[in-house]
């Protein structure tokens, strides 16, 4: 739903309402499609606070300091956010995408995480005839998602109620096309850079002088109030995106799965729904090496990185998953060898430099590179905090987890091989729900016995198929401790390959992979990617 030209690292249909005839709200599904009739049937499953607080009442308010009044009230505060492929060229006349998020309590609605606009600008104004939102509705566990544009044949703008999270991550790619779900495609909240430390995002790490509003450079719109609340990335990050993430998974686990009577425990009532972010990567985030690479095209490329390159450990494996802990604090599988990968690759400023040359990297259409180096997607964090909480639940067990993240270990997002397996988790199954402090239900559970006999159900596996894999761990008595020794032996030999003579080969294997998974990423969700100026893409692709 966003259109071209808009900054790829949010995703933001957001939350705000509906295009107004008579003074009442009505809907779009899609872009280009007809604006239609609200029905009261409709109206009542909205509760998210801009609906409540704005929409339902005064559905004619379009204007960005109307709505934040009745959204905020009299003690509400406000935050801004910068995000912007380009957002480190100072030079005027183009435009950056804002997000505003909302703290406080207004008639009895959490603004905090629950309500979030997305509005672009330029150096002199915000462009407020467009907005984008999304907002939760906690009564109904669903965020909606909301419009104010103009379309064709409006003598002005209008809000639009455009979709709701209800369904989506079970949508196909034509259903979800031209619509908010196209790039919320679990139906969350997206910050693709989620991690520190933000490529393209206003932080601590990252800071736009140039919208600070004590330079004589500033660009204008740094002088009005709303800037004078920009606030940096880290904040979205753990203010808003994970908490809505944490909520929202919460619900989507409660729907899938009914208490079975008389205490005989829970059952799943869609396993291959509910356990798919294991096996297949539905979303992505976005990662790097905390140096700068020192050739960025903004303000003006340099020679190479300052110091040495540290590759994040989830480049190389779901490091979060398998080892827990990290910024997000995962519970995990207890591998924590996993995370020993973070000191695997320290690549030289030279040894970078070389990389970039011979690949013929470019960003924008020249030869240069992202802000952070190696720019890399990773398992998405609504993926991985889902399996998460099925582990910590009960619902699967660890060493069903580990078996699974071990077809095609050195291949964390985007693999093949394990998306293929999704196909032999049961329909239904029964599981003993795990309190906090309740010892692990014993492998094999019935869940994990189900999945042994669907694939020796189709045959044979042949030697080295990634069913044979899955077969063999899960079969096996201590899959977790299997797991622990597949993690120790590619620890060894990555380290081996890069201690040696063989490390400029493995650095270009390596660096190959990462373009690769760029690549992959773009072909995942082409409407993320918006700007040449998202991923640096090598020769040939």
């Amino acid at each position: 739903m966003k259109p071209a030209g808009r900054p790829a690292l949010v995703a933001m249909c957001l939350v705000l309402g509906g295009a107004v005839t008579h003074g009442q709200l009505r809907k779009q599904a899609r872009e280009g499609a007809p604006v239609q009739a609200l029905t009261a049937a409709q109206r009542a499953t909205l509760g998210d606070p801009l609906f409540t607080l704005v929409l339902q009442a005064t559905p004619t308010e379009t204007t960005l300091d109307g709505i934040e009044r009745r959204l905020m009230g009299a003690t509400g505060t406000r935050r801004l956010f910068v995000v912007h492929e380009q957002g480190l060229d100072p030079t005027r006349g183009g435009s950056r995408r804002s997000v505003l998020t909302y703290r406080g309590t207004t008639q009895g609605q959490q603004l905090q995480p629950n309500v979030v606009l997305s509005i672009s600008f330029t150096d002199q104004a915000l462009l407020a005839d467009d907005i984008e939102a999304w907002g939760w509705d906690d009564a109904h566990s669903r965020y909606n998602y909301y419009k104010l544009d103009r379309q064709p044949g409006e003598a002005a703008p209008s809000w639009k109620f455009r979709g709701s999270s209800v369904g989506a991550d079970a949508l196909t790619p034509a259903a979800r096309a031209g619509t908010c779900m196209r790039c919320h495609i679990n139906g969350a909240p997206v910050m693709k850079e989620l991690p520190l430390p933000w490529n393209n995002w206003h932080s601590f790490k990252s800071t736009l002088d140039y919208l600070d509003g004590v330079g004589a450079d500033d660009w204008p719109i740094a002088a009005t109030p709303r800037f004078r609340t920009l606030t940096g990335a880290e904040s979205l990050e753990v203010d808003v995106i994970v908490p809505s993430i944490k909520q929202f998974n919460g619900r989507r686990v409660k729907a899938l799965v009914r208490a079975l009577p008389g205490g005989a425990g829970s059952e799943v009532r869609d396993g291959r729904r509910l356990l798919k972010p294991l096996f297949v990567a539905t979303e992505y985030n976005l990662n790097s090496a905390p140096q700068t690479s020192g050739l960025h095209p903004f303000p003006a490329v340099g020679t190479g990185p300052a110091e040495a390159v540290a590759v994040p450990d989830t480049f190389f494996l779901n490091a979060n998953l398998l080892a827990g802990g990290g910024l997000l604090q995962y519970r995990g599988v207890n591998i924590p060898d996993a995370r020993q990968f973070g000191s695997v690759l320290a690549i030289t400023a030279a040894e970078y430099r070389q990389l970039v040359d011979d690949s013929h990297t470019t960003i924008g259409g020249a030869r240069f590179d992202t802000q952070f180096a190696w720019f890399t997607p990773e398992a998405s964090h609504v993926d991985n905090h889902l399996v998460d909480v099925l582990v910590r639940e009960g619902v699967i067990t660890p060493e069903f987890a580990a078996s699974v993240m071990a077809v095609d270990l050195e291949t964390p997002v985007f693999s093949a091989p394990r998306a293929s397996l999704l196909r032999f988790v049961p329909a239904t199954f029964r599981f003993k729900p795990r309190g906090p402090d309740d010892v692990p239900t014993a492998h094999p559970d019935a869940m994990t016995r189900g999945v042994i006999q669907a694939i020796r159900a189709a045959g044979t596996p042949a030697p080295g198929s990634p069913e044979a894999t899955l077969l063999a761990l899960l079969e096996d008595p201590d899959p977790l401790e299997k797991v622990r020794g597949l993690v120790r032996d590619y620890l060894q030999r990555e380290r081996a390959a890069l201690a040696g003579a063989g490390r400029a080969g493995e650095l270009t294997r390596l660096y190959a992979l990462l373009l690769d998974r760029r690549a992959k990423a773009v072909a995942a969700v082409p409407d993320i990617v918006e700007s040449k100026f998202l991923f640096p893409i090598g020769s040939g692709q």
